[in-house]
């Protein structure tokens, strides 16, 4: 009874508050918890399974890294032929293709388990991305966080659900401007633009619910989301989101813990991020102000530096702050000898506790299935 009490109490005084939300999402959690509790026993060890695919680079062949050529007959050119640039052609050079995961070379070149790696590589699309450069205004919502459009009344912000749905959009969405859609979005015919609607709400939803998918008609995330006609539907996921996620049992856990922790436990968590990090991720993390129990936050983490002692320093993709406070590392948190965790925005300086999000492993282990069925049937690879 305390602790529904206390979840109650998170509702009237957490820095992501909404009431009527709020409760609807206590509720719910409460009535599913042994429910989820089960199902996160088969999610944990499926994202147990994925990670250790990705650091053992499970089903990747050595030469994953290299680029090669291919003749016109699709077969690899001899390398001793490609001993030198000079020898390359202008129209060899065309037929290059990378194996790489996502890359273009065919699965007789480059085999199917390089191309869609059974782990988190998956991630990695296009071929040269990384965390660090997710961090920029087209691959974020178009709304922050403290400004969200949506059709429930916002008191300070959804910063879990804005979190969420930008990372579930990063992974799975494949924007494909040059192809054209079934429907106009933008058409003076009424019954076609309501048809578009329709259309990519359905996208949307199943990017919500964490399936892979094409966006014809749009090239990022930020001109999808900025769109009149879908962005309070965006806006609305992210609340719902928020509610899902914050209104839980881990939310009231690191609302309530607003002490410092020792320097080591705040190692311990950089070290798990930094992990998640080099596994093509931008985890999001759940955390409190030192000494201010449900004054909460949560934003994804961008990237990390190692400073000059050595020591790491993590790159926060702040939702409530522009982008580029992300792709620089100005918002950012290090590990100080005597102050403990601190957090470079001056709203929050010292910080008391801080965990990975709870959906993460979930999230991440059903994005990537969702991801190499995709990739495997895009490159007519078995379904295994």
């Amino acid at each position: 009874m305390k602790l529904i009490t206390l979840m109650m109490l998170l509702l009237l005084i957490s820095s992501c508050n909404q009431n009527g939300l709020g409760a609807g999402g206590v509720v719910k959690n409460f009535f599913t918890s042994p429910i989820q509790g089960i199902s996160s026993l088969f999610t944990d060890a499926d994202y147990k399974e994925k990670r250790e695919a990705t650091l053992k680079k499970d089903g990747q062949e050595k030469e994953g890294e290299l680029e090669y050529c291919i003749d016109q007959s699709g077969q690899p050119i001899n390398e001793e032929e490609l001993s030198s640039l000079d020898q390359l052609s202008k129209k060899v050079r065309k037929t290059a293709c990378r194996c790489l995961p996502w890359g273009n070379c065919p699965v007789s070149v480059c085999s199917c388990g390089v191309q869609c790696p059974k782990g988190f590589d998956i991630f990695r699309h296009p071929v040269d991305m990384t965390p660090h450069k997710l961090s920029n205004e087209k691959n974020g919502l178009a709304f922050r966080n403290t400004s969200i459009p949506s059709n429930y009344e916002q008191t300070q912000g959804y910063c879990w659900g804005h979190a969420r749905l930008t990372s579930q959009f990063n992974r799975l969405a494949f924007f494909k401007p040059k192809i054209k859609p079934p429907y106009n979005i933008d058409s003076e015919n009424y019954e076609e633009q309501q048809d578009a609607i329709e259309y990519y709400k359905k996208i949307i939803d199943k990017v919500d619910d964490n399936q892979a998918v094409n966006i014809p008609g749009f090239p990022d995330l930020q001109s999808l989301s900025d769109h009149p006609a879908l962005q309070s539907y965006m806006a609305d996921k992210v609340a719902k989101g928020w509610a899902k996620q914050a209104m839980s049992w881990q939310g009231l856990k690191t609302g309530l813990g607003g002490g410092k922790k020792s320097n080591q436990e705040y190692k311990k968590l950089f070290q798990e991020v930094k992990e998640r990090i080099d596994m093509n991720m931008q985890p999001t993390i759940v955390f409190t102000g030192r000494g201010s129990k449900f004054f909460t936050h949560a934003t994804l983490v961008s990237h990390y530096e190692t400073m000059p002692n050595g020591q790491l320093k993590l790159c926060l993709r702040d939702n409530n702050n522009r982008e580029t406070n992300a792709s620089n590392c100005k918002d950012h948190m290090t590990i100080h000898p005597e102050k403990g965790l601190v957090y470079s925005d001056p709203m929050w300086g010292p910080i008391g506790s801080i965990n990975v999000a709870h959906n993460e492993n979930a999230d991440s282990s059903a994005q990537a299935e969702s991801l190499r069925k995709k990739c495997l049937s895009e490159k007519d690879c078995p379904l295994k």
